[in-house]
């Protein structure tokens, strides 16, 4: 059996997040490269880049997730059977948007450890299923312009934005991409789970 048919989502409750939830989450991401807008559309340019938490920021974001909660958001988490969390998401609450209803990928990471097992398609999977309950028509998704994380999301559908939702553009450098809520995704998600199963290194996760 594959590590991601091992794997439980749960659905939090603000009062299940607790100050540690992040405390063992391995997030070491060296960014080598990346997207930069140019007047003549988007460009890689190389880079030098690493992201990672802090125990403060650790706890931040547990309390952001938290608070989005509250405001009518959800926080989902994929489980190993032992317990071990190996990857999270949070969508807001809030719609937005004029030419569609947009609601806000917040945020999606997936433990270093466990990364291209299929795990990140699977929490945007549901992130779409989330939003597709709050009548969203599409997510919208500020993502960090690394190669390899746009490489995720294209790989699992997204596209660049046809709408800037300011109140979900998270920083100007961010590569702004949407995602449609619709079931018509799911043929894809059906074929990159077989894809999954034949070769674990295929899918750029992070």
């Amino acid at each position: 059996m594959t590590l991601f048919n091992k794997l439980s989502v749960t659905n939090f409750t603000a009062s299940t997040i607790p100050d540690d939830f992040l405390k063992d989450f391995a997030h070491h991401q060296k960014i080598t490269r990346k997207w930069v807008r140019t007047d003549a559309g988007w460009e890689l340019e190389d880079a030098s880049i690493l992201r990672e938490w802090d125990a403060e920021k650790r706890i931040w974001i547990a309390g952001y997730m938290r608070e989005k909660i509250q405001n009518g958001g959800t926080v989902m988490a994929a489980f190993l059977p032992e317990g071990q969390l190996a990857g999270f998401c949070c969508v807001g609450g809030d719609l937005a948007g004029e030419t569609a209803s947009y609601a806000n990928l917040l945020l999606l990471f997936v433990d270093d450890r466990f990364k291209r097992h299929g795990i990140g398609r699977l929490l945007l999977q549901e992130a779409c299923r989330y939003a597709k309950k709050l009548g969203a028509e599409k997510l919208f998704l500020s993502a960090i312009p690394s190669e390899d994380t746009i490489a995720f999301y294209q790989n699992m559908g997204c596209v660049d934005a046809k709408e800037i939702v300011n109140p979900f553009v998270d920083d100007e450098e961010d590569r702004l991409m949407e995602i449609t809520t619709k079931d018509g995704n799911r043929g894809r998600w059906a074929e990159l789970c077989r894809q999954n199963k034949r070769d674990s290194q295929s899918i750029a996760d992070f």
